[in-house]
Formats: C-alpha cells, sequence, structure tokens
C-alpha cells in the first residue's frame, strides 16, 4: 500500500538524516503506537517503552526503510514484533522460575541435572536427524537459523502452510520421542525459540 505524498517525503527525509522528519513522523505516529501498544500491555509504562523503543529502532535502521511502504504498517509491525519479544521474554522467565520450583521441591542434583540436560540435548539432535529430510530442514530453519515461517517458505520455494504443517508435525514427534525428559525438553525447545 503506497502512503500519501507528505508522509512518504518525510519518510525520504528521514532516510537522509533529517530530525525534522524524524520529529514530525514521531508527533504523528506515537500517539497511534502508544494506544496500539496499551492494548497488548498492563501497563502505561510498557506501552510507552514500545514506543521508545520503536522510535529509536527507526532512526538506527532509517536506511532499510521503505518509503513505498505504508509507514504505519511499519511502526505498528515493529510493535508488534517487541510486544512478541517481551511475552516471550517473560514466557522462559516463567518456565526458568517454574523450573527452580520443581528443582527445589524435588531436590534435584544439578550435576545430575548438568548431565540429563546433555544427554536431552544429544537425544534431541538424534530425534531431529531422524526426522524426514524436509522436516529436518523446516525445523532447522526455523529454531536453528530463526527464520520465520514466511522466510523458510520463500527459502524453499514451499507455501506457509507447507511450513506450518511440517513444524506442526515436527514438534509432536520431538514431544513423543522425548517424553521421558518433559520439564527438561520443554525448557530445551523454548530456548531454541
Amino acid at each position: 500500500m503506497n502512503q500519501p505524498g507528505e508522509e512518504r517525503i518525510l519518510v525520504i527525509q528521514l532516510k537522509d538524516g533529517n530530525q525534522a522528519s524524524y520529529k514530525a513522523l514521531y508527533s504523528r505516529y506515537a500517539p497511534k503506537l502508544f494506544a496500539f501498544s496499551r492494548k497488548y500491555l498492563q501497563s502505561r509504562e510498557d506501552a510507552e517503552e514500545i514506543v521508545q523503543e520503536v522510535f529509536l529502532r527507526i532512526w538506527e535502521k532509517k536506511d532499510n526503510i521503505d518509503e513505498n511502504q505504508s509507514f504505519s504498517s511499519y511502526v505498528i509491525q515493529a510493535a508488534k514484533h517487541r510486544i512478541f519479544n517481551g511475552f516471550r521474554k517473560n514466557i522462559n522467565k516463567q518456565a526458568y522460575m517454574d523450573f527452580l520450583m520443581y528443582a527445589d521441591r524435588a531436590s534435584i542434583n544439578f550435576t545430575e541435572l548438568d548431565v540429563d540436560y546433555n544427554e536431552i540435548k544429544q537425544k534431541a539432535e538424534h530425534a531431529i536427524g531422524a526426522m524426514p529430510p524436509k522436516r529436518q530442514e523446516i525445523f532447522r530453519l526455523s529454531r536453528e537459523m530463526g527464520l520465520k515461517n514466511k522466510e523458510i517458505a520463500e527459502k524453499l520455494q514451499i507455501s506457509i502452510k507447507t511450513v506450518e504443517n511440517q513444524m506442526g508435525q515436527a514438534l509432536k514427534y520431538l514431544r513423543e520421542e522425548l517424553s521421558e525428559y518433559r520439564m527438561l525438553i520443554f525448557l530445551f525447545l523454548i530456548s531454541q525459540i
């Protein structure tokens, strides 16, 4: 979707390092971005932090902005990405805290846990290696290379639906193969996300 002319000019000027254009875009989009972020975050401070982070990143990566695309969509996507990453960090933090509570209640010996973790990594690698080649490739591109489903689909010239199906099958297979390590495999898989 093409931007209106005035907005496109502001983005072009921003790409040239024009601070006045940056401030104009900030004034125009910060309130919308704050309102959007506030819908998903618990506090006003968190929403304000998202706005600041997004606009700081915009300034740092201004050369990469496509002036032919909607700037509004660009900032919303950037906010979604930041919000999602925040949720993911909180999930990982919560999983780790849950694991520590579990370990404390179960009186787990952390030396044994280290051995178990190395063992689970080996078993997981063996299970991944036993997947059909295309599924294994999709899984590795996602978890090891950090590619998104769309990027994988484009790289392999397949549909996004195929990527989603193969990832679902891969995760189901790993859960079944490594079911004896429920808590450890959960921590291993989320650390790979």
